[in-house]
């Protein structure tokens, strides 16, 4: 019976070629929208999929408003004294990272002299980085790639990019205007997800930031993105319910 289906489906055809050509390519073209759009929103709801403490791990989000106006504002960027702050007061904190974003100006030295780089994806992360998120190094301890200032851990695109197909432990090179300083490649961990909201090529330890303790006293210059490891995923249920506590000054 399904032989003579395709007989007379073939025979139809036939006869009418030019409107079965535009059935059949509008046939297609919906089958393929479907399929990108099907693969389109598998991807967006698989982000950040790989994180195996994703469940625990909450951002903090700032809300503020101006001169006494009854409208707020929400960002996800925070000061760097929220992160001790919460730690100090929240008992089912386990731990905290603070992050931020910056564009530096690589100087390195390769077998064809010096060399400049404009990096848009420069990051800088606590030494805590890969106790809170599953990032896999190739390279190096996870424990102790940031632990000391002018670490850097490179993804291994970004070591190939700059080193080549040599080993880029141990490398080191200068950041931006910060001669004084070489900064030590320590780690080189797998690319970024794509699926990833945390996306960078090189990632330095925070206290390479150099910050002063006036300026990690202060709530006002907001300009990190703050991540919070909790004891117990219910916790972060509760604060979307009842928010925080009152913090300590």
């Amino acid at each position: 019976m399904f032989r003579n289906y395709l007989k007379t489906a073939f025979r139809n055809f036939r006869k009418n070629r030019s409107s079965s050509l535009i059935n059949l390519f509008g046939l297609s073209l919906g089958l393929t929208c479907c399929m990108l759009i099907a693969l389109y929103i598998i991807h967006e709801l698989s982000y950040d999929g790989f994180q195996k403490k994703g469940d625990r791990i909450a951002r903090v989000i700032m809300e503020y408003s101006f001169d006494g106006s009854p409208e707020s504002n929400k960002g996800n960027y925070t000061s760097v004294r929220v992160a001790p702050v919460f730690q100090r007061n929240f008992p089912e904190i386990e731990s905290t990272i603070r992050m931020t974003m910056r564009d530096r100006v690589i100087h390195y030295i390769d077998r064809s002299g010096d060399k400049y780089i404009d990096e848009k994806k420069f990051a800088y992360a606590d030494s805590t980085f890969f106790d809170l998120f599953s990032f896999r190094l190739l390279e190096g301890d996870p424990k102790q790639a940031l632990s000391a200032p002018y670490d850097v851990v490179l993804t291994a695109s970004a070591a190939k990019k700059y080193f080549g197909n040599e080993s880029s432990i141990g490398k080191t090179f200068h950041i931006g205007s910060d001669t004084a300083n070489l900064y030590q490649v320590t780690g080189v961990m797998e690319d970024c997800p794509s699926n990833s909201q945390i996306k960078f090529n090189m990632l330095a330890s925070f206290s390479s930031m150099g910050l002063s303790k006036e300026y990690e006293q202060t709530y006002w210059d907001a300009n990190y993105t703050t991540y919070l490891l909790l004891k117990n995923h219910a916790s972060i249920r509760y604060y979307l319910q009842y928010g925080t506590r009152e913090l300590k000054k």
